[in-house]
C-alpha cells in the first residue's frame, strides 16, 4: 500500500463515509480506532474491480482509493489524483466532496427505497431523549458565489421540496463539531417552526464551517411543530436535548 498525504487521506475517508451503504460492505479494511483511522486503499481498489458493484459503486470507491493513496500504475505521484486534489484550494476541493457525497446519499435512498418496497423496515429516531443541533433559516436569497454545496438559492420559502429545505439547511454553518458529533438530530427551523428534521451521520469540512451528512426526515413528528430550541438569540445555531426542554438551548 502506498503512503498517502495526510490530508488527502483524510478527504478520501470523509468520501467514503459520505456512503454508509458501502462503508459496511468494505468494513474489513477499515480501520475503526478513532486514535489511528486506517483504511487499506489497495483492497478497496481491488473489491471495487472485482466485486459485484454498481458501475457507481465502482467508480465511487475507485475515486476514493485513488484520492487516499492507491497508485495501480506506478504512476508520478505528481500525476495522481491524491496529489491533483491537494493541488486544488479549499473551495473548489468542497465543490467535488459535495457532488461526491450527494451522489452517495442518493444512491443510499435509493437502496432504502428498495429495501422498504421488499418489508424491510427503518424506524426513525423519536424525538424523546436525543440531542439536536437546530439552525434557523433566514428568507430565500441568491447564494454566495462558490457556495461550497454548489447551491444556487439559500434560505427558506413556502413550497420547497423536503430534499430543497434540506440541501438549503445542511450547510455551511459555524458549529462546533464535538456537539455535532454528539447530537442525533438536525432540526431546520424558520419563523419559529421546524421545517425539516434529518438524521446527523456525519459532517465534512469547509474552511472554519462545517455542513451535516444525513438523510432528511419529513415524517418526523417535529415537523410543522414550534421551535423546541429557540433560545432568542441572534445565533441561528443552538444545541439542545429535547428530553429535556427546561435545560433550555444553548448557542454558540
Amino acid at each position: 500500500m502506498s503512503s498517502p498525504r495526510p490530508q488527502a487521506d483524510e478527504d478520501a475517508i470523509a468520501l467514503l463515509t459520505s456512503s454508509p451503504s458501502l462503508l459496511a460492505k468494505v468494513a474489513a479494511y477499515v480501520g475503526t480506532d478513532a486514535d489511528d483511522r486506517y483504511v487499506d486503499w489497495s483492497a478497496i481498489a481491488t473489491v471495487a474491480a472485482e466485486g459485484p458493484w454498481s458501475a457507481s459503486d465502482r467508480a465511487f470507491l475507485g475515486i476514493c482509493a485513488d484520492l487516499g493513496g492507491h497508485d495501480p500504475d506506478g504512476r508520478e505521484s505528481t500525476e495522481s489524483f491524491g496529489a491533483r486534489w491537494e493541488a486544488l484550494d479549499g473551495l473548489h476541493q468542497a465543490m467535488i466532496a459535495s457532488v461526491l457525497t450527494a451522489s452517495a446519499q442518493t444512491k443510499k435512498a435509493e437502496e432504502r427505497a428498495v429495501l422498504e418496497r421488499l418489508g424491510v423496515t427503518f424506524p426513525d429516531p423519536l424525538p424523546v431523549g436525543s440531542r439536536a443541533v437546530r439552525v434557523r433559516l433566514g428568507p430565500d436569497v441568491p447564494a454566495v458565489t462558490g457556495d461550497a454545496l454548489g447551491r444556487e438559492r439559500v434560505g427558506y420559502r413556502d413550497g420547497l421540496s423536503p430534499a430543497e429545505i434540506w440541501l438549503r439547511g445542511r450547510g455551511v454553518w459555524k458549529m462546533q463539531a464535538a456537539r455535532v458529533i454528539d447530537s442525533q438530530l438536525f432540526l431546520i427551523a424558520n419563523s419559529g417552526l421546524v421545517r425539516m428534521v434529518g438524521t446527523i451521520d456525519g459532517i465534512t469540512l469547509h474552511g472554519e464551517r462545517l455542513a451535516i451528512i444525513g438523510r432528511p426526515l419529513p415524517s418526523h413528528p417535529l415537523v410543522g411543530q414550534p421551535d423546541p430550541l429557540e433560545n432568542g438569540s441572534q445565533n441561528p445555531v443552538a444545541y439542545g436535548d429535547l428530553d429535556d426542554p427546561s435545560a433550555g438551548a444553548s448557542d454558540d
